[in-house]
């Protein structure tokens, strides 16, 4: 009896865990494709608005304005006068992002090549031990 109450114990804590992490990474997959679809076709990114950090990201994508920020532990994305809607799924939290702007000129072709370095944690929300699972989002983006 208590072989098989350990197995059944074992195989629901490997199920919590492999959920977790399935729901989570979805969520990390599709904000970092989102995200890079928006960066990559920008006509302009205005926060941060010079080098340096910010936790909103605003950038303007064939003349709509897009707007990233977290609000109650989920990612959200604005487009236009459109409501905010999430990105992430209810079970994941984001931490504060943190977007920061580098900016890499080249004095001889006086061109100035802008990028977006996005940096999240999403984290299973879940009161259960066997159900944690937290990775992080790091990826940096050249505007064209």
């Amino acid at each position: 009896m208590v072989v098989i109450s350990n197995t059944f114990i074992t195989l629901s804590k490997s199920q919590g865990q492999s959920q977790a992490r399935s729901e989570v990474d979805r969520d990390v997959g599709f904000a970092t494709e989102l995200l890079k679809q928006d960066l990559k076709n920008a006509s302009v990114v205005s926060v941060p608005a010079s080098v340096g950090t910010s936790s909103t990201l605003t950038l303007t994508r064939a003349g709509v304005v897009i707007i990233y920020d977290v609000s109650g532990g989920a990612l959200r994305r604005k487009e236009g006068v459109a409501t905010a809607v999430n990105v992430t799924s209810p079970n994941t939290v984001v931490s504060v992002p943190v977007f920061t702007r580098i900016e890499n000129t080249n004095t001889v072709f006086i061109k100035t090549q802008v990028t977006i370095k996005v940096n999240m944690t999403f984290s299973y929300n879940s009161t259960s031990s066997n159900w944690i699972y937290s990775t992080a989002l790091q990826t940096a983006v050249s505007l064209y």
